[in-house]
């Protein structure tokens, strides 16, 4: 009786396990060390793309295969790059990019071919203050909008124009990461780590909601998604902690109205960073080793220690 009440037991955790478990691993990278941050995808070629903040370079991966190697290789720029987003109309690569030369921060935008794989342009900041692009999202017409996470800075890139302008700044959006943009093109959500999940309206440049709806300060690679935003808040000293999280907004697009977890304290993670969205598909930069990094030399602490990046996709 004891031995059949324990295997009933152990058929209905081994079910619910199963059934909470939303994700898989969709792709490996064996390159251990190269502590990626962004990661965007290419529907023409259909391949991903993943940014290294360490070895100053981009890989590019074969969806189909899994096979991945160099698309910018480390020798090129120069810049540890981060936030990245594919222009799927144009079919150009959109990289956020920075480099510490002594006590002065490099800080640059570029835009590259995603057939030649060739430097379209490299857009400067227009003024000397010390700057962080780290985000970017692009609107329908081909405008390029980042955030600059060392202040309180939204950036510009005017297609008209072909330059670099400061587009938005506030104390409401200090230290802006992610970044994203409603399908009609209204509305930008900024993502302060001081102040969460900001809406603003692009032509009358107002913030429309208020403080940390819903806990949403501190969150990475947001992507909007039916109604909502979802990114991954990864600041947290518990590592339990850190989730992949979904903001609802009500009709207007511009109140958060409720949140939901989509994933927490998976085994995969390893300070996850960002996230791309394909049709209901999600696909998320689950292991990144930054914890891994001396940062101040830019060093692998403990190589003993890094496991394969880990891509986990789920079902929307």
């Amino acid at each position: 009786m004891k031995q059949s009440l324990i295997l009933a037991l152990s058929i209905l955790l081994v079910a619910s396990c199963t059934e909470t478990k939303n994700y898989e691993l969709a792709y490996r990278i064996s390159e251990q060390d190269l502590i990626p941050e962004g990661i965007t995808y290419s529907e023409k070629n259909k391949c991903f793309y993943v940014s290294s903040i360490l070895k100053t370079k981009i890989i590019q991966i074969d969806s189909k295969t899994g096979k991945f190697g160099d698309f910018i290789p480390s020798t090129l720029y120069n810049r540890r790059f981060v936030g990245m987003m594919i222009d799927n109309k144009r079919h150009h690569l959109w990289a956020c990019g920075n480099f510490r030369l002594d006590s002065t921060i490099l800080s640059s935008v570029f835009k590259f071919n995603t057939e030649t794989r060739e430097l379209i342009k490299e857009y400067h900041f227009p003024d000397t203050s010390t700057q962080m692009a780290n985000d970017v999202v692009i609107d329908n017409d081909g405008n390029a909008y980042f955030t600059d996470s060392n202040n309180q800075h939204i950036y510009k890139v005017n297609k008209k124009t072909d330059s670099i302008e400061l587009f938005f700044e506030s104390e409401e959006i200090k230290h802006p990461n992610g970044i994203s943009i409603s399908p009609d093109n209204r509305y930008l959500y900024i993502a302060s780590f001081t102040t969460g999940v900001r809406v603003l309206d692009i032509e009358t440049k107002n913030i429309l909601n208020g403080v940390n709806e819903f806990a949403s300060r501190g969150l990475d690679g947001m992507k909007f998604y039916d109604n909502s935003v979802i990114g991954i808040q990864n600041y947290f000293e518990d590592l339990h902690e850190i989730k992949i999280v979904r903001f609802h907004f009500d009709e207007t697009l511009t109140k958060i109205t409720g949140s939901e977890v989509i994933d927490q304290d998976n085994p995969y993670f390893d300070i996850p960073t960002t996230h791309v969205i394909i049709g209901d598909e999600l696909y998320c930069l689950a292991t990144s080793s930054l914890n891994n990094v001396i940062w101040d030399k830019y060093e692998i602490e403990d190589p003993s220690k890094l496991n394969d990046v880990k891509i986990l996709k789920y079902k929307l």
